[in-house]
């Protein structure tokens, strides 16, 4: 492949998000307005590939090359989840439906759609669904349900019971990871560490070298609560076996 087909492909992979997502709500894309971003995409595509003796393609196919590059784009993910989530409430919490004091399904969707444009791009539409839901979308969806509710939604049920509940354990974890009387209480910020602490996790467990990329923990809930249907429908599809007719 020529280097300057490597070095787009890769860099709208990588950066599809954010560089797709901001347009579809009229806004400039960070890749064009912050010279950082493709600054750094510049300088990730030279460690790979022009280093001396190719040392930072052979870094980042060793177990600490990859741990490394896993924990740092996950924790860009979760930057991605959580911004683009606040992004799309801002926009939208003046206009909730009659129905709910909260918009609701924009600030998941919106930040849900930043983590697949990369397979979107790379695969195609039809190439990237067809084995079924992807993992970046069960994430997205999951966490920035999560966040949405929990950091956004203040007068809504869900998230008034979603806190009153977690609450008294929340303030708990965040002294646990060192926040003041302050930082405790704030629920927004609970709700960043919680995504953050949580992607970052499955980002490793998910790594070849332990669970690989094909577990899911909501597959494992998925096959627990299914279970008793799935029994149930295999014996109603039993066919009974005709017993022998006695010859006389």
């Amino acid at each position: 492949m020529h280097w300057f087909h490597a070095f787009f492909k890769s860099t709208l992979t990588a950066y599809a998000g954010a560089t797709f997502t901001n347009i579809f709500m009229g806004r400039p894309t960070a890749m064009f307005a912050n010279d950082i971003f493709f600054g750094a995409c510049l300088l990730g595509y030279a460690i790979v590939n022009f280093l001396p003796l190719d040392l930072g393609y052979h870094f980042f196919n060793t177990f600490p090359g990859e741990f490394f590059h896993t924990v740092l784009s996950q924790v860009f993910r979760v930057g991605g989840v959580t911004g683009f989530s606040d992004a799309a409430y801002g926009m939208f919490k003046d206009s909730p439906s009659p129905y709910y004091p909260t918009p609701i399904f924009g600030p998941i969707l919106f930040p849900s759609a930043l983590g697949n444009m990369g397979g979107f791009f790379f695969e195609g539409f039809d190439a990237y669904l067809s084995k079924g839901m992807p993992w970046l979308f069960q994430q997205g969806l999951t966490c920035s349900t999560f966040y949405h509710f929990y950091a956004h939604d203040v007068e809504g049920n869900v998230g008034v019971t979603l806190r009153g509940v977690l609450k008294p354990v929340a303030v708990k974890f965040m002294v646990l990871m060192g926040a003041n009387e302050e930082e405790s209480q704030d629920d927004v910020l609970f709700a960043k560490v919680s995504v953050g602490v949580f992607m970052v996790a499955i980002a490793i467990v998910r790594m070849p070298q332990f669970m690989g990329p094909k577990f899911s923990p909501f597959s494992l809930v998925y096959n627990v609560l299914a279970y008793p249907f799935k029994k149930k429908s295999k014996k109603e599809h039993v066919t009974p076996k005709k017993g022998k007719k006695k010859t006389q």
